[in-house]
């Protein structure tokens, strides 16, 4: 695969040649930055009843709560339901308000927001400083033919400034057209005249298509529960469940139903009841993965935009499409936790600046495939970053220096065996477990060596071609290929124990992805040699 030279943008996008029409005759205006012909727009009315309708879906589990339980209920009940239809009538006004005063515009230079009542917001952010486009539609929103898009300009901003523009409420039909005129030079088609627009489109039909790079296989179904986040995401619902009935002041540990399960499970033997109660919230893990699985990523394509950006499209009930332009991604970084690291899989996200990596991973803009086996997610990584092979597996790792196992080694076979004392406490205070388990804390030392020396493999470092290669993790082993000329500077740190061992963890800082890429327990004077090699000249003063 040959090389793509990707050059700077142009401060300012080419002008179509409608727009540059219209320049010259506006040449004796130049001093005015808006045209009148460019009218605000104003949000959709439909959003008002897309914010309460949100506050109908926890409305049904409580409702229902309420009319299985009627024989419970108490004042406090009674005061939660109140609570919850004023605070569905504070949510209609504030989305009144927010649609009464908000408006924006595409110009041929500027996208511009002014919204608030008593706070008033302005922003204006330059067209040729949209990094990123992220159009979102939500179940609510697709009923209603609503989307919400989500502008990223690539700046850092101080705490509790936002450098994205976020229009949540606008059509479907404004939201698509909102996104295409962020592209280079398609103000002009889409803002031309009626005739402009045809010979726009005739133009647009003969465009290259996008080249598809990934797309999704359904048999990668297999890897969704092989993450720490089948247990806790089961957990985490099972919590809020029962948060929720406290709330409501309610007991169902004194119903019937309740009251059965608990004789059944007494009468049998303690180590068969953990081990059923585990493989039944095992089993509701893993359905829980796959169903989300499938939502987050139905309709899955990865594909190259002829006019040099990525786009992922994804999503069943919400679905999600986010474009990125190329020449802001930095590199790429593989996830892989201990089970998918069994089964040959890995997650792969890119490391791009100006995008926003979201709440979790199924919001995360930034992860271009769900779990996949591990040769796919090294073709989408060579695809993404425009090479004949993975700079992942094209580079030769470095090993690190042994103080850096015997670290690895005193903390393996010192916590692991006080994680597994701490958890046989707990179980034999609750009367689960027999005091005697605590014995087995010392057994579980071997374990700990070879998590410590899988740790101590993972390690390594390389510099291939333009690209810094890092690895490290155990529980979850991260893979990182990042750009060279994406590095702005590097930072040191040396705890105690690594002062002692002639160790440090070397940083090097990209305005991509999580910040840094750390590569810990270096030896310091290697450290410092491969920082000045990577970057030539970014440390050498000191």
């Amino acid at each position: 695969m040959s090389r793509r030279t990707h050059t700077p943008a142009a401060p300012h996008p080419a002008p179509h040649p409608a727009y540059e029409a219209r320049e010259e005759a506006g040449t004796r205006d130049r001093e005015t930055p808006v045209r009148a012909e460019e009218p605000w727009q104003r949000l959709h009315p439909r959003m008002v009843a897309v914010s309460v309708s949100w506050l109908v879906g926890p409305a049904f589990p409580l409702v229902a709560a309420m009319v299985l339980a009627r024989d419970l209920l108490n004042t406090h009940a009674w005061i939660v339901l109140g609570s919850y239809i004023v605070v569905a009538g504070v949510q209609a006004g504030h989305e009144w308000v927010r649609y009464r005063t908000t408006r924006y515009r595409v110009t041929g230079s500027t996208v511009e927001l002014h919204a608030g009542l008593l706070f008033r917001t302005k922003k204006s952010i330059p067209r040729d400083r949209v990094r990123s486009a992220d159009v979102t539609a939500n179940p609510v929103h697709r009923l209603f033919g609503l989307a919400a898009v989500k502008i990223g300009t690539g700046q850092h901003q101080s705490p509790g400034e936002d450098a994205e523009l976020v229009l949540d409420g606008i059509s479907r039909e404004q939201a698509l057209e909102f996104k295409v005129l962020l592209r280079p030079g398609a103000y002009g088609a889409v803002r031309g005249s009626g005739q402009e627009q045809a010979g726009g489109q005739e133009q647009a039909g003969g465009q290259a298509l996008p080249v598809p790079l990934a797309r999704m296989h359904w048999s990668w179904a297999r890897y969704a529960p092989l993450t720490f986040t089948t247990l806790a995401g089961t957990v985490t619902v099972m919590a809020g469940g029962a948060k929720l009935l406290d709330l409501l002041g309610l007991d169902v540990t004194s119903g019937p139903v309740a009251r059965w399960s608990w004789e059944r499970l007494s009468a049998l033997p303690v180590a068969l009841t953990v081990a059923l109660l585990a493989a039944a919230l095992l089993a509701v893990g893993v359905l829980a993965s796959l169903v989300v699985m499938g939502e987050a990523w139905y309709g899955y394509r990865l594909e190259r935009e002829p006019g040099g950006a990525l786009h992922i499209t994804r999503g069943l009930l919400t679905s999600r499409s986010v474009s990125v332009e190329e020449r802001r991604i930095r590199g790429a970084e593989l996830t892989q936790a201990l089970p998918l690291r069994w089964a040959g899989a890995a997650r792969l996200n890119m490391l791009a600046t100006g995008l926003d990596r979201g709440a979790n991973r199924l919001t995360n803009p930034a992860q271009l495939m769900p779990p996949a086996p591990l040769d796919a997610a090294h073709r989408a990584t060579a695809d993404v970053l425009d090479e004949p092979r993975s700079p992942l597996i094209a580079a030769a790792l470095c090993g690190h220096p042994r103080p850096a196992l015997r670290r690895r080694l005193v903390r393996g076979c010192l916590l692991v065996p006080a994680a597994v004392a701490a958890l046989a406490g707990a179980g034999a205070a609750a009367g689960l477990l027999p005091w005697w388990s605590l014995g087995a804390a010392p057994l579980v030392v071997p374990f700990g060596a070879l998590l410590a020396l899988d740790a101590y493999r993972s390690l390594g470092h390389a510099l291939h071609g333009e690209y810094l290669v890092v690895r490290q993790g155990t529980f979850i082993r991260r893979s990182v290929a990042l750009r060279r000329d994406g590095i702005i500077g590097w930072t040191g740190r040396q705890s105690y124990m690594q002062r002692r061992a002639g160790l440090f963890t070397l940083s090097a800082t990209t305005a991509a992805g999580r910040g840094a890429v750390r590569i810990p327990d270096m030896d310091v004077a290697e450290g410092l040699r491969f920082a000045e090699e990577a970057r030539p000249g970014l440390i050498g003063s000191r």
